[in-house]
């Protein structure tokens, strides 16, 4: 069969990988001039740049590890052991490894009947019915009782852990306030936080998409090409883009949500259409402010996360320590990602302007870097409000015959969610087909 892939991010890819391993004739179309959507590499005077995804999360990444693995080049991954400063309000600093979830439990805040309830929460939560998936959204929907991260967290593991543990952490993955997201995902984390494990490929995260374009032999890849439309031609469908047209037998929209919904515009319901539009994004921010020669060679950690507090910025990273590759000999970048409510009005300049403050303030002073590359996306992360993942898994269902939805909006931002929903959309259209 003839397939269409329209957009070649993690989850596009993988979908043209899953298709051609079943043997389907895959046109995948991209507007970008590179494949890997937001989580491509930006190359600027020896730095390798990440304009996005920031790591792998191990065990609880289970099918882009089996991937990994087919494909050969799971053994290529590079660790991040990831040990953190949690910084106080009063600017006191706590070490905890951020993939051990368990040790901001060593933090002297918590009083030991505090360590003891926090703990017995933990415990109780693994030994609950819960997500069995962290990335798949019919999982995840399951159990999402419409209860929010906020109100869960202080209910289950107190306020002070509520500020201590889930603030950071959930605040440097996703960068919105806790009131905001369902509790399903940091659910499935507690009950899998033992599979916690952080790793980087070698060239960065760009290079998933790569390794999967390089294992889909035979793929007809069109990048910079935007497709402008997708119409009904009897059983089957015509993609246009740049005047050209492709006539398939089926097609799969792994574009960003809206940009679905408009190629869907007379062909899907208009509820699916409102559905996919109206899907929860965030602003999001992130500053990568890079030296030429390393002015802090020896600090202990490579991670600082505010704790207790909310301040513009939610992680500061060195970005050497997290990915080698990511700066040329000798050379640093810091990667300051912002949270988001404090983005709305602030200009370009005054992100940069703050993200300057912030290396000052958690890695000490240092000379003018060598330049300021900044990434602000008006729609940058898929945010799993309460009630996501069933509205938008029951999208699916309102689908014609023929079209297929992937991205990683139908869990929540990661690079696990957009290839496990990839893979899925794959497995249903072969389904489908046979």
């Amino acid at each position: 069969m003839k397939i269409a892939v329209v957009g070649a991010g993690p989850a596009g890819c993988a979908t043209t990988y899953t298709l051609r391993k079943n043997g389907h004739d895959v046109y995948l179309f991209d507007a970008q001039d590179q494949v890997g959507g937001r989580t491509s590499q930006m190359q600027r005077e020896g730095f390798n740049l990440g304009t996005g995804a920031l790591f792998l999360m191990g065990g609880i990444y289970p099918r882009t590890n089996a991937i990994l693995k087919e494909l050969g080049k799971y053994k290529e991954l590079v660790p991040w052991d990831a040990k953190a400063h949690i910084i106080d309000r009063d600017q006191q600093r706590y070490t905890v490894e951020f993939d051990q979830v368990m040790s901001f439990l060593k933090l002297p805040v918590f009083s030991l009947g505090e360590k003891l309830s926090v703990a017995y929460g933990v415990l109780k939560q693994l030994f609950s019915p819960g997500p069995k998936s962290c990335f798949d959204g019919a999982e995840l929907a399951k159990h999402d009782n419409g209860e929010s991260l906020q109100a869960w967290s202080e209910r289950v593991l107190g306020d002070k852990a509520t500020r201590y543990i889930t603030l950071p952490y959930m605040g440097f993955l996703y960068a919105v306030p806790l009131s905001s997201l369902s509790i399903s995902l940091f659910q499935a984390v507690v009950q899998q936080f033992y599979k916690l494990s952080l790793s980087v490929p070698p060239k960065g995260m760009g290079q998933i998409s790569d390794w999967l374009i390089e294992g889909s032999q035979g793929v007809h890849l069109s990048l910079s090409s935007r497709v402008e439309s997708v119409c009904r031609k009897g059983a089957r469908y015509v993609v246009t883009t740049q005047g050209r047209e492709v006539e398939v037998d089926a097609v799969v929209l792994a574009s960003e949500p809206g940009v679905s919904a408009d190629l869907l515009q007379g062909l899907a319901p208009n509820s699916a259409c409102e559905s996919l539009r109206n899907c929860t994004y965030s602003e999001y921010a992130h500053v990568q402010v890079c030296y030429k020669q390393n002015p802090w060679p020896d600090f202990p950690v490579s991670l600082a996360l505010p704790g207790n507090q909310v301040k513009t910025w939610g992680a500061c990273v060195l970005q050497s320590r997290r990915h080698p590759g990511a700066v040329p000999p000798g050379g640093e970048a810091v990667g300051v990602y912002f949270y988001t409510p404090p983005l709305k009005g602030m200009s370009e300049e005054d992100i940069k302007r703050e993200a300057l403050m912030a290396v000052t303030e958690v890695f000490g002073s240092a000379p003018e870097p060598s330049f300021v590359e900044v990434f602000y996306y008006k729609r940058g992360l898929s945010i799993a409000v309460p009630g996501h993942y069933a509205k938008m898994d029951s999208v699916h269902q309102q689908m014609p015959k023929g079209i297929y939805l992937a991205g990683d909006y139908f869990a929540h931002a990661g690079v696990e969610a957009a290839i496990l929903s990839g893979e899925l959309a794959a497995n249903r259209l072969v389904r489908d087909l046979s």
